[in-house]
This record gives structure tokens, sequence and C-alpha cells, in this order.
């Protein structure tokens, strides 16, 4: 297995709705449960969103957090595509120098590099435009994306394992040809198959007898 490679056996999954809440004490648990209390360092890699750190702040606090590479270059091509067009040679000439600088942890001269792009409009019913708002998001997110600290340190800085983690527990068993789902529905399977994936199956059942009895 490679060096980032999770050890075999070693995944847990957890999986809800966000409509449906809860979603930090679940992880939390699952996360005590697989023995956060003996873990000598806790890295939390998120695409960005602000709800993802502040679930970090409330239940894995001094947790080292990190902005998943993929995603933030999204956001690099995005703005690319904004100010000179989708099919644009020069999106793909500045996208690739910024996300180079992105690569090597340069967020302070990638957001110079935005400060020096061509003013654009707002999309339609937006207040802001994509420039204008990646100028927050790239410094507000800074010390999340020092990648080659990260890397030094033998962090992952991509979300694969994660990505890969919600086509396990949603796509293969809630989008097969044909399936539909209620919501009630969805919320009732999710525990089931989580539980499955986490070899916790009779103990999940033990616990909802529990709770009826």
């Amino acid at each position: 297995m490679g060096r980032y490679a999770p050890s075999e056996g070693s995944l847990r999954y957890v999986a809800r709705r966000t409509a449906k809440g809860g979603f930090g004490q679940l992880l939390s648990a699952l996360a005590q449960q697989s023995g956060l209390s003996r873990a000598k360092q806790i890295v939390v890699l998120g695409d960005g969103a602000p709800w993802i750190w502040k679930l970090v702040a409330e239940h894995f606090p001094g947790a080292v957090q990190i902005v998943d590479l993929y995603h933030a270059q999204q956001h690099v091509w995005e703005v690319a595509h904004a100010v000179f067009g989708p099919s644009s040679q020069d999106a793909c000439i500045w996208a690739k120098q910024a996300c180079t600088l992105l690569v090597h942890g340069q967020i302070e001269d990638l957001v110079a590099a935005l400060g020096k792009l061509p003013k654009i409009a707002p999309a339609p019913a937006e207040s802001r435009s994509v420039p204008e708002k990646a100028v927050d998001y790239f410094p507000t997110n800074a010390e999340r994306m020092r990648y080659p600290a990260f890397r030094a340190q033998g962090m992952h800085v991509g979300s694969g394992i994660a990505e890969a983690a919600c086509k396990t527990v949603v796509d293969t068993r809630a989008k097969r040809a044909g399936m539909r789902w209620t919501p009630d529905g969805l919320d009732a399977v999710l525990p089931l198959r989580t539980a499955k994936l986490n070899h916790t199956y009779d103990e999940f059942w033990e616990h909802q007898s529990r709770l009826v009895a």
C-alpha cells in the first residue's frame, strides 16, 4: 500500500442527511469509539465550507485543519473561467500558474495574483463576483492550505478517501437502477448501511432493542 493509504480495516463510516442534523455528534461518537482519545494527532480534511470548521472547533478542538487540495483548485479554475471565459487559453494559463502557487502553499502570492485580475460584474442575483469571493476564501483558509508542510508530516491533502466513501456508503446502496427513496426511507437505511460497513451490525440492533424495550 502507498505511503498515504489507510491500513486495511481501519476505515469507519458515518452518514446522515444534512437536513436531518446531528452529524457532528455522530462523527464525534464514532471517532471516540475508534480510539480518538489515544490519537497523538488529529487531522480533519474538508472542502472549505465554514460549517465544517465550526464542527471541528466544537468536536475536535486542536485538530489540524486542511482544505482538500482538489476543491481549492476548483475555486482557482472557477475564477479563471469567470474572468477569461471557460474556453479561453488565457484561463488555462492563469489557472495553471495559480494552481502551482496553491500546491506550494504560497497563498499570499495567489491572493496577490487574484487582485491583479480584471474586474468583472457579479453573476445575476449575486452581490459579489467570483474573484471577489475568492479573495475572501483563500486568505480565510490560508493556514489550512500549507500543503508542503502537511505533506512533510505525512498528512493527506486530498479527500479522495472521503469521496470514495460517499460512493461506498450511499451510491452503491441507494443509487442503483430504478431506486427511489423518500427522505424517511433514506434516513432509515443510512444507519444500517454504515453499521454493516463498520462491522457493528449486531451492536446496532442490540442498541435499537434497548431503545424500544
